[in-house]
């Protein structure tokens, strides 16, 4: 199967909507921000949230904590992805609405990933994920990232010098 055509966008604030709107219909608010204290689900308390969460982080920030990027499918914002430095490292992460997994989407994110990622010098790639999330874990693995559990939680360091 192939995978459908996908690039990543930056975020801005002209695109935010999009982003939330993929995400209210298509995920669990723990899956894509920060717990926020309340009732479950995508209440106003929580779409707000998630518009400060990248408004503070990187669209307005002055000195961006991250770099995000929409996840773009056949014209349709799917996710989103984001690069974090981390002293000499940088940090990735990604999520996908649930119509958008199965795609075989990862990959194509995680290389661009990578390849913004050696763009900005970083020696490694650090991502975190759960032992319950097999297709990020076997996604990182077959770019040769060197998986390590501690209960419930999978830390994964992929090394850039290697040209992987």
């Amino acid at each position: 199967m192939t995978a459908p055509r996908c690039e990543l966008r930056p975020l801005d604030a002209r695109n935010l909507a999009d982003l939330l709107a993929v995400a209210v219909a298509e995920t669990d608010p723990l899956e894509v921000m920060p717990p926020v204290p309340g009732e479950p689900g995508w209440n106003e308390t929580r779409r707000q949230a998630f518009r400060e969460f990248h408004l503070t982080r990187s669209i307005e920030a002055t000195e961006p904590v991250e770099r995000t990027y929409l996840v773009v499918v056949d014209e349709r914002v799917a996710g989103a992805a984001r690069i974090e430095p981390v002293g000499a490292d940088v940090e990735i992460g990604m999520w996908l609405g649930r119509s958008y997994r199965g795609l075989s989407l990862g990959s194509t994110v995680l290389a661009e990933l990578l390849t913004v990622a050696r763009a900005t010098g970083a020696r490694r790639v650090v991502a975190s994920t759960t032992t319950a999330n097999v297709a990020a874990r076997r996604l990182l693995g077959d770019r040769g990232a060197v998986l390590t559990v501690d209960g419930y939680r999978v830390e994964a360091v992929l090394d850039l010098s290697g040209g992987v």
